[in-house]
Parts: structure tokens; sequence; C-alpha cells
């Protein structure tokens, strides 16, 4: 009698778990998103946009740039645009008067490292590779199962969270 309880409990337990699991060949309901951002992609958007930044040479515009870089979030485009937009009507001369991704009007010419990263936020601080005293935060998303950058310096990113200056 022990026996036959005991042989229906496992039976019971092990049943219990059968439903969730998919058929081979047949997809579950939706992709999961990956649970760690891939900061990597905010670190190489900084440093291309510093070479960027400091290659005088022949180049698009800041802003065609920003348009065509395939790391950023539509959003973050947007954002870059309005904002650029708006300085521009309030003051046709100086505009912005600095870099709004940097946060900045001088910024580290050697490129970025990554100082710590928060994996539940998305949010990443790198540093001057040549001015460790300049920190920068970066916030990542995943947009269509890829990892983009959604902010860096005054777009989309808090004040609470910018790096002091």
């Amino acid at each position: 009698m022990r026996s036959l309880i005991v042989t229906l409990f496992l039976t019971g337990l092990f049943s219990c778990n059968s439903g969730n699991k998919a058929e081979p060949g047949t997809s579950a309901s939706a992709p999961e998103k990956q649970a760690i951002p891939d900061f990597n992609v905010a670190l190489n958007f900084i440093n291309d946009y510093t070479k960027f930044c400091t290659n005088a040479g022949q180049r698009p515009t800041e802003a065609e740039w920003i348009k065509q870089n395939s790391w950023l979030t539509d959003n973050f485009k947007d954002r870059y645009r309005d904002l650029l937009d708006s300085a521009q009507k309030k003051d046709p001369e100086l505009g912005l008067g600095s870099d709004p991704i940097f946060d900045a009007q001088d910024f580290p010419e050697k490129g970025f490292s990554i100082l710590k990263a928060d994996t539940l936020s998305g949010y990443v601080t790198v540093a001057g590779n040549d001015w460790k005293d300049f920190e920068l935060v970066l916030k990542v998303e995943q947009e269509n199962n890829k990892w983009l950058v959604d902010g860096a310096g005054v777009i989309n990113i808090p004040d609470n969270k910018r790096a002091k200056r």
C-alpha cells in the first residue's frame, strides 16, 4: 500500500511539469528578452562617436551621423533631433552650446572604458581612457531582440542619473 501511494505521488508530481514544455520544432509563445544587457553596444557607440568627433576630415554632419547610426534606438534619434531643433530656435548662432551626448564641451579624445554597469536598469557609466575623471552615463534598451543605446549625456538620461560635472 505504501509503495502504491509513493508511486501515485511521484507520478502526479512529474506530470505537473509536463504541460509547460514546448515540443521540439514548435516555438514558445514569444521570444524571451535577454536578461543581461549588452553594455558593449554602449561602449562601441561612444567610442565610435568619439572617433567621429575627433576626425576633422570630410564627414557627414553630426545629425546625419546620428540618424544613420544602427546602435541607437529611434527614440534616441528623435530626442536628439528635437533637442537640436529647440536649441537652434532659441539661439540660432550658438545653438546648444555643448555636445548633448558628451554632456560637455570637451571630451576624452582617446575613448572610454566601462566603469560600472547596472544590469537591472540598463545604465552604464563609462570613464575616459585619457581623462579618468570624465564620466558619462549611457542607457541600453532591448528593441526587436537587439540591444541598442537609448540614452547618453543629456539625451534620455534623467538629471539624477547623469554624471556630475
